[in-house]
């Protein structure tokens, strides 16, 4: 893919077009957002109705937020706004892109980012085992299964309560790959996990070919912070197993799972 030679001015401007950079274009994206769940919502489309209350009303308290909060009236040059939508916050943040490129397709490539600040946050509430399964209608022992099968991704642990987003749908059929991350390490590991210690990220997939097998991707700190990526490691795993270190790293309070919600 070729690279267009544009001008600073054709740069900016194409920035200023893609890009949020004022309050207005903020609240317009999430405004769509809360169109499209609503409409989903209607529809039925994937998630019950239950996910979908909880998901506008989230959305439109974040929406006030942003719209009652103090903001740049304009960017200097080569500042945005991005919109985050995680499973325990949401969040408005503010980025300097000290450099990037436009390719004919005119997608932005070889973007280089050198600061983020976050600057408005909301967090949704999160439910007990007996909320969780009231919302939705199901047994508490069902989602105690669904949290030891590392099918609630999202779980944590409370002191020695398992606590869940609120914005945590219930788990579909089947295996759905996963990322865990602890970019700033983690303490107390078994010494059957102690290899983790040499690791940052954790990408769990199921093989196509052999279903009962499952594939541990794991980042070394080498990779994550200097770009060498000769001590990632890989790891294959059976159903057991795969439960077993899934359940460990929802367990931990330093690793994080890494799901987005929208």
């Amino acid at each position: 893919m070729e690279q267009l030679k544009l001008t600073e001015e054709e740069k900016l401007e194409y920035l200023k077009k893609i890009e949020c950079t004022t309050k207005e274009d903020l609240l317009k994206k999430i405004e769509k957002k809360i169109k499209r769940y609503e409409k989903e919502a209607d529809e039925n489309l994937k998630y019950p109705k239950q996910y979908y209350a909880l998901m506008i009303v989230t959305l439109t308290a974040f929406y006030e937020k942003v719209k009652v909060s103090v903001l740049f009236d304009s960017l200097p040059d080569y500042w945005a706004y991005y919109l985050e939508y995680g499973y325990d916050e949401f969040s408005v943040n503010l980025y300097h892109m000290s450099s990037f490129e436009v390719d004919e397709d005119m997608a932005i490539r070889k973007s280089k980012v050198d600061a983020i600040y976050k600057l408005i946050v909301v967090k949704p509430i999160s439910f007990t085992v007996e909320q969780y399964s009231k919302i939705y209608e199901v047994e508490q022992g069902t989602v105690r299964q669904w949290i030891r099968r590392g099918k609630l991704r999202t779980a944590f642990k409370a002191g020695t309560e398992w606590k869940i987003p609120e914005l945590t749908p219930p788990p579909s059929r089947g295996y759905e790959g996963a990322q865990y991350k602890w970019i700033n390490g983690v303490d107390n590991l078994p010494d059957e996990y102690q290899f983790l210690n040499d690791y940052v990220i954790a990408t769990f997939y199921q093989d196509q070919k052999d279903r009962s097998k499952y594939h541990v991707l794991l980042v070394a700190k080498e990779a994550f912070f200097d770009e060498n990526y000769s001590k990632n490691k890989e790891l294959l795993l059976d159903a057991k197993e795969r439960e077993k270190l899934e359940l460990f790293m929802i367990a931990h309070p330093q690793i994080k799972y890494c799901g987005l919600v929208i």
